[in-house]
């Protein structure tokens, strides 16, 4: 089985208002279960039985186009299903770009795709042909599916395991090699009884998978490499979850037990010894079967661990991403971190063997025909004296046996001209490339010559222009410890991690023309809403060079002041009642608290809630304004009653808000009724660029899959802040005591937050 991803690529774009319709025979299997990718993933299959992998957006675009429909009206039912607005150009790009050319969507008018674009890796089938087509298959594995029964698992594994040491116990293993040896031709014997248990594999891939509610489809031969091979199509098990998955992936194998406990019953019944060379080869197989470092069953069990569908397109990206000083590639980055790691280490150790096994396989290439013609010349010879002896079972099994010598010899010359095509096609691919090169060159030789440079002035003298670029210096990570250990002789620079970083970082610092609040807001008590409004104000404070404040706006005696220094004596209600006689910052900064660290400013709320509940919207509204004087950013953390008046007033001051939410089911409801509320009272603008904040309570904890897709389609961006023992204390909080994981989280939310400040643009 394999499958593609939707790739663009460059076409014309068709004119608007074309209709379009979904390919014929195009079927949608579903979602992916279990995938090791960050956004879900959808697969189709097309008429010709091959899978595409599809983005969501993509995905709900074929599911739309039947019936056909004009642009438009796929623009309009996508944007509903999807939850964010996309137009008829943007459809009909998606169309000419990627679905067009795999086959999946057509113009209404335009006849069927005659040859859509097609995976064809290197390390696959070929040479394929039917043996058992979809439709009975599916009948005899529905007819096995009761050997699925967990307690008949059980005893035949413990039955196989029992009859290994039994069999090896009893002594019969020489005696049965004695046997073959006396007689040759009961090698045919052996090698038709592995043939038939090849069969029965793939029989128990096809019956796990309809077991699991999946439809396998047809069982076929063809050539894997240089060797025949059989194949069952699961492509559909896809559709399950990941246990479904890896029990298709172990059903050959689950089979190959029951057919070892067949041939052990067989050789205690008869005494035969080709029956126990057979079950003693055909475990061999088996553990052959578990290499994961070529498209074998372990191969696959691993693929479904890891919830990705096909780990060698992802060698390129993989090896790309591990150059020092290139970003990672996005078929790197769109896996989970968990699937990002194991796919990696898979690559890091597949790689070199399988470099050092092509270079090998072409060394050795002359040597394998020569056997191979010798082996022939011998078979031939034999044929001929069985022949003369009219020696049946000799004749058929040199006859086989140079079956078995050509079908290799086919499978290699497939695979070199395989081979060689995909290099010509690189070297072809490069020679263009370079030959534009040398256009531009003789282009740039036909321009006229550059003036002579300018004299310097006081102006140039600059580090830019004096002095060589610096490769930066790489503050954490392997890199790291290079540099050190290196006695700062050997620098590699930033990995992409700390590049990716220090990016967030440029967003974080952008610019603010005036000043810009931002309101920390949550539905419900205890989710940890004052400590992301400290922890985000922190990080502002620590990476900007302006000035920041957080105003503890919760009336019911919030503790944001008691979190970064000693208690002050002076509150909001302070700097209202004196609001008249502050003119200058110097003035406020006396009712302010400030953290020795991170130098965030606090305005403190009184701890007499009364005093709090008092405040109205009003009250808020001018200690906003005289706070726009004299700070460039203002966090406003709120309280929890979203029909507050002091609350709804904040909103209508606010330019951004975050959203905090617990990673619970429970959170995630509260946070949509909130978002909900807002859409209907005015407030949508603010939750298109609101970021939701997901705080977890606990080790691990993450929101489930829907509810993050949920608030990403909601919202401009979703961040999990990993659980913290230093944020959990309530007490004073000092950024450096933080784990890097949740700096970095900080971070990412602080530069979420600054992208709106080009957006929104100033204040009137």
């Amino acid at each position: 089985m394999s499958t593609q991803s939707a790739h663009q690529r460059d076409v014309a774009l068709p004119t608007t208002g074309s209709r379009w319709r979904r390919a014929l025979g195009v079927r949608l299997l579903g979602p992916v279960q279990g995938s090791g990718l960050r956004d879900p993933s959808f697969l189709v299959r097309r008429i010709d039985d091959q899978v595409v992998q599809l983005s969501e957006l993509l995905h709900l675009v074929v599911v739309h186009a039947d019936p056909p429909r004009t642009s438009a009206q796929i623009a309009d039912a996508v944007s509903a299903a999807y939850g964010r607005t996309l137009t008829a150009e943007g459809v009909e790009h998606l169309i000419a770009t990627r679905l067009e050319g795999l086959g999946l969507v057509v113009a209404d008018e335009a006849d069927e795709p005659l040859r859509p674009t097609r995976a064809r890796p290197l390390l696959a089938l070929t040479l394929k042909a039917t043996l058992l087509p979809a439709r009975r298959t599916r009948v005899v594995a529905g007819l096995l599916t009761p050997l699925w029964w967990p307690p008949i698992v059980l005893a035949a594994v413990v039955g196989m395991v029992t009859a290994d040491v039994a069999l090896l116990a009893g002594g019969g293993f020489w005696r049965a090699v004695n046997e073959v040896f006396a007689t040759p031709t009961t090698a045919l014997v052996i090698y038709g009884l592995l043939v038939v248990s090849a069969l029965v594999h793939e029989l128990g891939h096809a019956s796990a998978c309809h077991y699991g509610g999946a439809e396998p489809g047809e069982i076929g031969v063809g050539v894997y490499i240089v060797f025949p091979a059989f194949y069952t199509d699961v492509t559909d098990s896809y559709r399950l979850g990941r246990g479904g998955r890896i029990r298709t992936d172990l059903g050959g194998l689950y089979f190959n037990v029951l057919t070892v406990l067949a041939l052990a019953l067989g050789y205690v019944a008869t005494g035969s010894g080709v029956l126990l060379l057979t079950a003693l080869a055909l475990q061999i197989q088996m553990v052959q079967q578990l290499i994961p470092v070529v498209r074998f069953d372990g191969y696959f069990i691993l693929s479904d661990l890891a919830g990705v569908p096909d780990l060698f397109a992802r060698v390129g990206p993989v090896l790309r991403s591990l150059r020092p000083g290139h970003p990672a590639d996005p078929r790197v980055t769109e896996l989970r971190p968990r699937a990002r790691r194991f796919v990696t280490a898979w690559v890091v150790l597949v790689v070199p063997l399988l470099a050092a096994a092509v270079v090998w396989f072409v060394w050795a290439t002359p040597e394998f025909v020569a056997r191979g013609r010798a082996g022939i010349a011998l078979q031939q010879l034999v044929f001929d004296v069985a022949w003369d002896r009219r020696d049946w079972p000799a004749m058929f099994l040199s006859v086989i046996s140079i079956a078995l010598i050509l079908v290799p010899l086919a499978g290699l010359a497939v695979v070199l001209w395989r081979l060689v095509v995909t290099l010509a096609t690189a070297v072809r691919q490069a020679a263009a490339v370079r030959v534009r090169t040398l256009e531009d060159r003789v282009h740039r030789l036909d321009e006229p010559p550059a003036p002579d440079p300018p004299v310097l002035s006081a102006a140039d003298f600059t580090d830019a222009v004096m002095y060589a670029p610096r490769v930066p210096v790489p503050r954490r990570g392997w890199r790291r410890a290079v540099y050190e250990g290196s006695g700062h002789t050997v620098n590699l620079g930033p990995g992409p991690t700390e590049l990716s970083l220090k990016e967030l970082e440029r967003r974080l610092r952008t610019p603010i023309e005036g000043s810009r609040r931002v309101v920390v807001l949550s539905r419900k008590g205890g989710v940890g809403k004052t400590t992301i409004a400290l922890a985000l104000g922190s990080t502002f404070a620590m990476l900007r060079g302006d000035r920041v404040i957080a105003v503890d706006a919760n009336p019911d005696a919030g503790n944001l002041a008691h979190r970064v220094a000693a208690p002050h004596d002076r509150t909001i209600t302070d700097v209202l009642r004196d609001l008249d006689t502050i003119s200058s910052y110097a003035d406020l900064r006396r009712y302010t608290s400030q953290a020795v660290e991170s130098r965030l400013e606090v305005l403190g709320s009184d701890d007499d809630p009364r005093i709090g509940m008092a405040l109205d919207r009003e009250d808020y509204h001018r200690l906003v304004g005289l706070l726009d004087h004299f700070y460039n950013l203002i966090l406003l953390d709120t309280g929890t009653g979203i029909l507050d008046s002091a609350n709804q007033g904040l909103l209508s001051e606010a330019d951004q808000i975050v959203l905090v939410v617990r990673a619970g089911l429970d959170g995630g409801r509260a946070g949509a009724l909130t978002l909900d509320w807002m859409d209907e009272h005015g407030f949508g603008d603010l939750v298109a660029r609101a970021v939701v904040v997901v705080n977890a309570e606990r080790h691990g904890a993450a929101p489930p899959e829907k509810m993050r897709r949920h608030f990403e389609k909601r919202c401009q961006r979703v961040v999990t802040v990993p659980w913290d023992g230093a944020l959990e204390q309530g007490a004073l909080t000092d950024m450096s005591s933080l784990n890097r994981k949740t700096r970095d989280s900080l971070v990412d939310i602080a530069a979420a937050v600054a992208d709106t400040f080009v957006q929104v643009g100033a204040r009137p």
